[in-house]
């Protein structure tokens, strides 16, 4: 799929009529072709569009002008979906006015400049946007020597108070990202990062002692995104579900949610439902998914894509324990839903759960049907080694309940080759270790009788607790093994 293709695939109903009002704003003809060639590719899928066929039919053999139109189209998309968007990205507006400024600097006209830089500052000032107000100071330093009014001394100290803000910032972002990429990709399934977790720790108690840096919305958004990282890198659930709600409510008494901070909002509800479902307060869980579908429909809606899959997620995971027939219904109700089945995790999160879910109700075949359909995608290479290995035994232990030993056999063969290097890290010691034991269960008819087999097992399950167990593993060892003896 070329990239004019992936944007107008994208665009909904608002978003699609917008445009084709833009695009007859000069010209308002029945038959546009760019509007005709739109049509043609929102009407057709990958596979079913014919670039010669609608390039003949609109230009017969004049390949140059469809390559124009095209160049057209994709720029009046463009164009379109900016200004049908300013309004709700308030860093654009900021950045018009530095043009604006920028422009009537060119034509000589430094008062008019220095107005739009006026106010940008405000505006950037009063969202927190330290990135642009530091473009704006820049912008305002050099217009001092046209204009010799500004005054220069009270905009180097202001440059020189947001430059402090701003090394914070970035440097708070830069180790969230990091926590973030490892959290995502990991899926709680790699080792702890305590190194992470330190530096987050550290990172956390210096910003707390530098009193010069100002208790902003701003940082408070910080401080709540470092405290929970931090809580949530060391499985400390109880403690993140207090500080979640205290922080959810004292956001919304002190007005911090805004439709600047509304991504926060969101994260924070999200947050919420998963923790409160780690503590095992499911329905209070599905109490907070659903504040988060209604926050997600504030504001017009423009971040109900980008959540809609953490509520599918949070309905999954409680009526996975409340009700697994609801689970299944709401599992087939997300693999309709176009937008998330646009989402790179789709396919793990559909045919995991399915799969997990079918395993609870003992209907092994319907499970492994299911995870062999994952395991055999091609989405399946590129997620984390570890994950691949904890559902790759998952896919084991499904095999063993079916009796298909002699898949298992060729099976753990291929496990012990591809993920070699994985298996000898000292962190995948449970993980070699139910390999090993599911090896002599298959050759096992007695297992009370078999001492040593029982040690490995036993000891296997000693290594963490059954809560932990369900948090690192995809089926959880400890209570399968039990379930054994």
């Amino acid at each position: 799929m070329n990239i004019l293709q992936k944007i107008i695939a994208t665009l909904n109903k608002e978003e699609s009529r917008f445009y084709k009002l833009f695009a007859s704003r000069t010209n308002s003809l029945k038959e546009r072709k760019d509007v005709l060639l739109f049509d043609y590719i929102k009407q057709k899928n990958n596979d079913a569009y014919d670039e010669q066929y609608i390039a003949k039919k609109l230009y017969k053999d004049n390949k140059n002008a469809f390559y124009q139109l095209k160049n057209r189209l994709f720029k009046d998309l463009n164009k379109s979906m900016m200004l049908q968007h300013l309004a709700k990205e308030k860093d654009i507006s900021i950045l018009q006015s530095i043009l604006l400024s920028r422009i009537y600097k060119r034509k000589g006209d430094v008062e008019l400049s220095f107005y739009y830089l006026k106010t940008a500052e405000n505006r950037a000032d009063s969202l927190e946007s330290f990135e642009l107000l530091s473009i704006i100071y820049n912008e305002i330093l050099k217009l001092s020597y046209d204009m010799v009014s500004i005054n220069v001394e009270e905009y180097i100290e202001k440059k020189r108070e947001n430059t402090e803000r701003l090394s914070w910032v970035q440097e708070i972002d830069l180790l969230l990202a990091a926590v973030m990429y490892k959290i995502k990709t990991a899926q709680n399934f790699s080792a702890k990062g305590e190194s992470v977790n330190e530096v987050l720790q550290d990172v956390l108690k210096k910003f707390a002692e530098n009193k010069r840096i100002p208790k902003s919305p701003k940082f408070k958004i910080k401080v709540y995104q470092l405290v929970s990282r931090i809580l949530l890198q060391n499985h400390d659930f109880a403690a993140l579900e207090e500080y979640l709600l205290h922080t959810f409510k004292e956001f919304s008494t002190d007005k911090i949610f805004s439709i600047t901070t509304h991504e926060e909002k969101l994260s924070m509800l999200t947050y919420l439902t998963n923790c409160l479902y780690k503590t095992h307060k499911l329905k209070k869980s599905l109490e907070y998914a659903e504040k988060l579908k209604s926050s997600m429909d504030e504001y017009g809606g423009f971040l109900k894509d980008k959540f809609l899959f953490y509520y599918y997620n949070a309905l999954v995971i409680n009526y996975a324990s409340l009700d697994k027939n609801q689970a299944l219904k709401i599992l087939d109700e997300a693999r309709r839903n176009p937008i998330i089945k646009q989402l790179p995790t789709y396919t793990v999160f559909i045919y995991l759960n399915t799969a997990l879910v079918y395993f609870d109700q003992k209907k092994y075949r319907m499970a492994i049907k299911n995870l062999s359909r994952l395991l055999l995608h091609d989405d399946f290479v590129d997620i984390g080694k570890s994950f691949q290995l904890k559902i790759q035994i998952a896919s084991l232990i499904i095999r063993f309940q079916l009796g298909d030993f002699d898949t298992i056999e060729s099976k753990i063969k291929y496990l012990r080759r591809t993920y070699k290097e994985t298996l000898a890290l000292d962190e995948f010691l449970r993980d070699l270790s139910v390999i090993n034991i599911i090896s002599e269960l298959m050759y096992c008819n007695n297992l009370n009788q078999d001492k040593k087999l029982l040690e490995k097992i036993d000891g296997l399950i000693s290594i963490i607790d059954d809560n932990t167990a369900d948090d690192v593993d995809v089926i959880n060892y400890n209570l399968w093994l039990k379930s054994k003896l």
